[in-house]
Parts: C-alpha cells; sequence; structure tokens
C-alpha cells in the first residue's frame, strides 16, 4: 500500500482476507503532488480486501467453467457492478446523463418530457457530424500523420496539455473524475476524455487513434523519472534512427520470412505451418545500446484485435524496457479482425515469439512477454499453447520467463459484470467503444462454445510462467483479470497482482500525463526487473 494513506491501509488491513500467492498494490486514495513527495509503494503486501471480494469469480476456488455462466453467478456480478457504479461520480458530475441523449438503445418512454424533446434534434446534429467526418477524416489523419513531423506532434501535445491542465484545476478542480480523490491530473484527463461516449466510433477510428499512441510518449516527457540503462547510444552499431521515431534507442524494421513454426495453434484447426505469405513475421525491434541486450521483451499490443500497430507503441515500449534494465523490445504485427481471425493473431504471435528464439538467438529464459489489453489475451493464450505442445509431444519450444498483463481482455463471451456496467465511466472502453467491438467477437468466434474455448481465462493454467497483472478496479476488465488471478494461483502460477482505484482501462499509457499512470508503470518495471 502507499504510505501516504495510513487510514484507508489500515481499513484496508483490517479487513483483508490474505490470498498466498497473489500480491495486491491498491492505490492509495490521498493525493499526494509526485513532483514535490515521490510515492513508495512497498514491495510486498496481502491481497485488500477490494481484490479478494473484487468480482466473485476471484472468490471461488473451484475451477468448474460452467459455474461462471451459471445465471445466479451472472446476477451476482451485475449487482455487484452495478452497486459500485452508484457509489462513484458518473457523468462528469453533471445532474443529467448526456448519454441518453445520444444512445440508440436507451428507453425513451422512461426519460422526462424535455429530455425526449431534446434527444431527437441531438441526434441528428451528432449524425451530421459524423457524416462530415466520414468525408474528411481520411485526407486530416493522412496530412497529420504524414505531413506533421512526429516531433512537432509531440510538442503540441503536451504545450496543449500545459495550458489546459492549470485552467481546469481552477475551474473544475476535483469535480469530474469518478472519485475526488484520484489526482487533479487524472480529473483533468477525464474531463477531456469522457465525451467520446457520445459520439459514433468506428474501426477506422480507433486504428487511427492507437497508431498516434507514440505522439503521447516523447522522451523528454520521461526525463523525470526515468534513467536510461546506458548512455552509449551514439555508439550504436548503426547510426541511431530513434528520432525519427521518437524514440532514443534504434529501431530495426523486421521482415523475415521464417522456414518452420513449431508450435501448433489455433480453435478452428490445429496449425504448424501457414501458407508463404503467414510465414513472414513483421514489426520494430528496439536496440536500447550499442549491443543488443541479453532480457527482451516481447511486447503484443492491443485495440480489442480490431487495431493496433507496432509503430505506436514503440515509445511506450522503448521507455518501459529503459525502466526495466535496459532491455530491447520486439513489437510484432499481428493480423487484425474483422479482415482475420483471431486464430491468425495468435499463429503471427507465436511466429514472432519462435522468431526471437531461433532466428535472433535469444534464450527463452531472457524472453518476457508483455500484453497490453487483448494483446494480454493473446500473451496468455500463447503461453497456454506452448505448455499444451509440450504436454502433447508436439513441440518443445521453450517457456518465457514470465508474462505482463496490463488490462488484459481474456473473456470473450457474453460480457458480463465490470465488462458491462464500467463502460459508463471508462475512458477508453466506453459505450461507443463497446457497441462497435463486441458485436465482431460473436461474428468470428460464433457460438457461445466457441467463445469459451477461445477465451484464455477459460483455458488451464498448469504449468504457466509468472504473471504479473496491472489493472484498475474501475476498469472494465477488472473481473476477469481478477478471475485469471485466482484461477491461475489456484493452479500453481506464481502471480503478482497491482491494481489501482478509480482509473481507465490501461491507464499506465497515461504516465506522462497522470501520476497514477507513472505508478502503474513504475510496478510494472519493477516486476521486469525481478524476473
Amino acid at each position: 500500500t502507499c504510505p501516504s494513506n495510513k487510514m484507508e491501509a489500515a481499513n484496508d488491513n483490517a479487513t483483508a482476507e490474505t490470498q498466498p500467492g497473489v500480491v495486491v498494490i491498491p492505490r492509495s486514495v490521498e493525493f499526494v503532488d509526485t513532483r514535490k513527495v515521490r510515492r513508495q509503494t512497498e514491495s510486498t503486501v496481502s491481497c485488500s480486501s477490494s481484490a479478494s471480494s473484487s468480482s466473485d469469480g476471484a472468490e471461488s476456488s473451484t475451477d468448474s467453467i460452467d459455474a461462471y455462466f451459471e445465471e445466479a453467478y451472472i446476477q451476482k456480478v451485475n449487482e455487484r457492478a452495478k452497486k459500485e457504479n452508484e457509489q462513484l461520480n458518473l457523468n462528469l458530475g453533471l445532474p443529467v446523463d448526456l448519454t441518453e441523449l445520444t444512445r440508440r438503445d436507451v428507453n425513451t418512454a422512461e426519460l422526462s418530457v424535455v429530455k425526449r424533446a431534446i434527444r431527437v434534434p441531438v441526434r441528428i446534429m451528432l449524425h451530421i457530424l459524423h457524416r462530415f467526418l466520414s468525408l474528411v477524416e481520411n485526407p486530416l489523419f493522412r496530412f497529420w500523420s504524414r505531413r506533421v513531423p512526429l516531433k512537432f506532434r509531440q510538442q503540441l501535445t503536451f504545450v496543449a496539455w500545459t495550458i489546459y491542465l492549470p485552467i481546469h484545476k481552477a475551474l473544475i478542480g476535483r469535480r469530474s473524475g469518478l472519485h475526488p480523490s484520484v489526482s487533479l491530473e487524472y480529473h483533468a484527463l477525464t474531463s477531456m476524455m469522457w465525451w467520446g461516449r457520445l459520439f459514433p466510433i468506428t474501426i477506422k477510428r480507433i486504428r487511427m487513434a492507437l497508431s498516434q499512441l507514440h505522439v503521447c510518449h516523447p522522451c523528454w516527457a520521461y526525463k523525470d523519472f526515468i534513467k536510461p540503462a546506458s548512455t552509449d547510444n551514439k555508439h550504436l552499431t548503426k547510426r541511431s534512427n530513434g528520432e525519427k521515431h521518437g524514440i532514443s534507442g534504434h529501431v530495426i524494421e523486421v521482415y523475415h520470412q521464417m522456414q518452420t513454426k513449431l508450435t501448433p495453434t489455433g480453435f478452428r484447426e490445429s496449425v504448424r505451418n501457414g501458407k508463404h505469405d503467414e510465414m513472414i513475421v513483421t514489426g520494430h525491434y528496439i536496440q536500447q545500446s550499442s549491443h543488443p541486450s541479453e532480457k527482451v521483451i516481447l511486447w503484443i499490443y492491443g485495440g480489442a484485435f480490431l487495431a493496433g500497430d507496432s509503430t505506436g507503441n514503440l515509445g511506450i515500449a522503448e521507455k518501459v524496457g529503459l525502466m526495466s534494465g535496459g532491455r530491447d523490445c520486439f513489437i510484432p504485427n499481428y493480423r487484425l479482425i474483422p479482415e482475420a481471425h483471431l486464430d491468425d493473431a495468435l499463429f503471427d504471435v507465436t511466429l514472432a515469439y519462435e522468431y526471437l528464439l531461433y532466428e535472433r538467438g535469444i534464450r527463452p529464459e531472457n524472453v518476457t512477454l508483455l500484453g497490453v489489453s487483448s494483446g494480454g489475451g493473446l500473451v496468455t493464450l500463447l503461453m497456454q499453447a506452448l505448455v499444451e505442445a509440450r504436454q502433447k509431444n508436439e513441440s518443445y519450444v521453450e517457456l518465457p520467463a514470465g508474462g505482463v498483463l496490463i488490462g488484459p481482455f481474456v473473456d470473450y463471451c457474453t460480457p458480463k459484470g465490470s465488462m458491462d456496467a464500467y463502460i459508463k465511466h471508462d475512458l477508453i472502453v466506453n459505450q461507443s467503444v463497446f457497441d462497435e467491438g463486441i458485436p465482431y467477437l460473436e461474428v468470428v468466434l460464433g457460438c457461445h462454445k466457441n467463445r469459451v474455448e477461445a477465451s484464455p481465462i477459460y483455458r488451464s493454467f498448469i504449468g504457466l510462467p509468472p504473471l504479473c497483472i496491472c489493472v484498475s478496479e474501475h476498469e472494465v476488465v477488472y473481473d476477469q483479470a481478477m478471475i485469471l488471478a485466482q484461477r491461475a494461483k489456484n493452479q500453481g502460477v506464481d502471480v503478482t497482482v497491482g491494481t489501482w482505484k478509480y482509473m481507465c482501462h490501461i491507464f499506465p499509457f497515461f504516465a506522462p500525463f497522470v501520476p497514477e499512470g507513472r505508478e502503474g508503470l513504475e510496478f510494472i518495471c519493477a516486476w521486469l526487473k525481478e524476473h
């Protein structure tokens, strides 16, 4: 627990239910300005009561998969999430829920006369704006991403934040976030990002947004809390091209034709090798110093399997590598849905892991997997596939040192609990993103049975290497992350879990802007150093 809130820590400890093997580091409630007082978190604490009772699925010691689909269980987790929402400051603290004026699935009979009168013109205006943006967003995005230099985009982003933050502190303060205890920076971030739920989201817009993640992670944004493990970047074997990509290391663009894939994967059918064009590994390899590092992070980006790319993740991946001891990072690309299948994404990620082992010569015990959101699901599926292949004597590919899961999206069945209720306030997976992305899982995976088989949360965890999970207690994937941690622990896996309150999905990605994101990133990197 963070020492800046001794009173809450005492209350948590009074009701804590210790769960050996799972370590939960809860977020401090009292805000301390991290620019003046650097918060220190203890490396070992027992589970807080909020974690042990988080999803009710985490409480159960049973490994019966059917129990998670019983009506009584679903009703229980839904009620828990609903009650939690009732205690939060929803809708920016406004007296009305603006989504009632914009969403299609609202029961208009329950709305007041005034809301019904306003709802029609508001929806018409948003539809017109949506159509207009559909016409101009492609040329605007091409201009922004190809014509505007990355360094200028980064500077513009942080200048805007520097101007916006003090204005928000003075005018709104702590009135817009889920809870007054979160940092002023996170209140400001909430006020800025909340409005996205009112506007239609498309796959194209999600992909555009995620391709620009590196704009938020320039080197100088981390100068106050990151110390590069090596200072000899000027002596790189190749002249560093990092500045072009917004990083300090050297970026190697990978395009490699693999001859074979040893690990069979797939839900439709067990596949070892693919077609000629499917056996190509592409992505970006970040070399931090003059020589390749002994230990490497295999970074699997997220995006609900709909979006994401290696370029957009270069900035934050490099920072995690530096903060965890100067590790190189490999960010492979993988195929996305709906153009491809979840099988194809897992095929590409598995091939990328074997590329590190057999083409770059990195020992498996020196490779740590890191998955973000849906990438966390792929990381878990990869490790499960490696174990299953070894058990069936189909492959002898060694397991990696461990896996880091940041807000892991690991349950592809009908949403329930936090996945259904917390879209009301999550800044990343809001109602609009949920409406666009979730239906594709049913389209791609099909019936309930297929979705259960594809979900890593319901598969075996026996034999998996150590896991580290970083998640917010108030993000959409909280319930499934805690069920994964409990099931993995029950099956003998060394699991470390860090939880923060009132944060959104993948909040460590906001490390340059909010102190809670920085805490999450430091927690992850501390675990990486130990493993």
